[in-house]
């Protein structure tokens, strides 16, 4: 082991967190989540903007640096029903300082290979349902005249007492589940859950490539003037089909994961890619 890192897991505090700090806790990811927000790592300064409470209470300024480096790495979820990752995460968070056996790897793939999941689920239950809903309440109460200011009385002040009482129900049972996690991930075990989630998240991942990112091409030629003309895409999909599509997932993984492409440079690259092979015809 690295000095860095013996410094690092070496806490300055032996103290669990109090209610008080878990408190604390709980509501600066509620209230203070969207602080930072950017197109490179989109959620990962949040994280680790709030996770600074935890680190100071246990760490030296090293070791400080070292857990928000730990929290930086890109997450893209929905914040609400994500307060169950945020929980798992500061109970991890506290056993590591406490010296239990978690190493950075298995608190970044457990926080990577969740925030899919908890999208969809959040994003389904949350943005889909819960809002949709309350916000049909609060029009009904607000009538359509003379109108009453019921309804947006009633919006302001359900809407937040629901999605904090079922983000803390969340948040507490993955707090458990963090600090539980480290008694049956010690020895080998935890090398097999760790390949499980990866593989998980892959899967996930793997799933959404597949389903939202299309890429075709309407290129198309003949023989000859008089013969029909012979469509590139069919051709392409009777071999192999979506294999541009794989094309395009593939050679951003390789940009990003080997060439060092930041995310904000693949972006905006393939914006100005579509644009040009759209306008001569290409794509």
């Amino acid at each position: 082991m690295s000095e860095t890192a013996i410094q690092e897991t070496t806490a300055t505090n032996a103290e669990p967190l109090s209610q008080k700090e878990l408190n604390a806790l709980f509501w600066r990811y509620q209230l203070q989540y969207l602080y930072c927000c950017n197109l490179e790592n989109w959620h990962g300064n949040c994280y680790a903007y709030d996770m600074i409470p935890l680190y100071k209470k246990y760490y030296d300024a090293e070791g400080q640096k070292q857990g928000m480096l730990r929290m930086i790495d890109f997450i893209n979820t929905e914040q609400t029903t994500a307060s169950v990752l945020w929980g798992i995460l500061v109970g991890m968070e506290e056993q590591k300082a406490l010296g239990a056996d978690v190493d950075d790897d298995m608190i970044r793939t457990v926080k990577s290979s969740l925030m899919g999941p908890l999208a969809g689920i959040g994003d389904s239950l949350i943005q889909a349902t819960v809002l949709p809903l309350l916000t049909t309440i609060a029009i009904s109460l607000t009538g359509t005249g003379p109108y009453s200011p019921l309804g947006v009385i009633a919006f302001i002040i359900a809407t937040p007492i629901l999605l904090w009482v079922y983000a803390r129900f969340l948040f507490n049972k993955g707090y458990e589940l963090g600090k539980d996690a480290i008694t049956m991930l010690m020895g080998s075990a935890i090398e097999n859950i760790k390949v499980a989630v990866q593989l998980f998240g892959i899967v996930i991942i793997g799933a959404l490539s597949a389903s939202y990112v299309k890429l075709t091409t309407p290129l198309q030629f003949a023989a000859s003037a008089d013969a029909d003309p012979v469509v590139l895409q069919s051709v392409i999909d009777g071999v192999f089909p979506n294999v541009l599509s794989l094309l395009l997932v593939v050679g951003c993984w390789y940009l990003v994961a080997k060439k060092g492409v930041s995310v904000t440079k693949m972006i905006f690259g393939l914006m100005a890619a579509v644009l040009v092979l759209g306008l001569v015809g290409i794509l």
